[in-house]
């Protein structure tokens, strides 16, 4: 019985999860890549791989940052077929350490503050506030971008 309750909360918290991330992940997803069908592919990849994984995902210590890897893996993925439509984009990863990059993106262009960007990322406030400080000082025309 208690393996039963075990696992209809183990898929309960992955139905919320996987309701509340999607369109995170979507908007990131967009800003990443060259085409649509590549951001549907992209998030339905990562939601897949979650769903696999759970039991897994849920025993690390950050399942958030877990899942954040696997996001940016696929869009890795479908970005070797053609380059960013946004050159700037491209620039913040071609010129940063991910997490820098992922942190100007996040909050400057896409508009989430800090603490939402670190939740998503599966990092400390601290992490995205130290990437947006190697940012301004590595790529300052770019590390203040642009808000929605």
């Amino acid at each position: 019985m208690r393996a039963n309750h075990a696992l209809i909360a183990a898929d309960l918290g992955f139905r919320a999860f996987a309701e509340r991330n999607p369109p995170r992940y979507a908007r990131y997803a967009e800003a990443r890549l060259d085409r649509p069908a590549g951001v549907t592919a992209v998030v339905r990849a990562t939601l897949s791989f979650s769903r696999r994984h759970w039991d897994w995902l849920l025993s690390r210590p950050s399942l958030a940052a877990d899942v954040w890897e696997q996001l940016r893996f696929q869009v890795s993925r479908h970005s070797d077929c053609l380059p960013p439509r946004d050159a700037d984009v491209a620039a913040l990863y071609g010129g940063l350490p991910m997490t820098s990059a992922d942190s100007v993106l996040l909050c400057r262009r896409l508009g989430l503050g800090v603490a939402e960007a670190a939740e998503l990322m599966g990092v400390d406030s601290p992490a995205v506030e130290a990437g947006l400080g190697a940012a301004r000082r590595a790529l300052p025309h770019l590390a203040e971008g642009r808000r929605p």
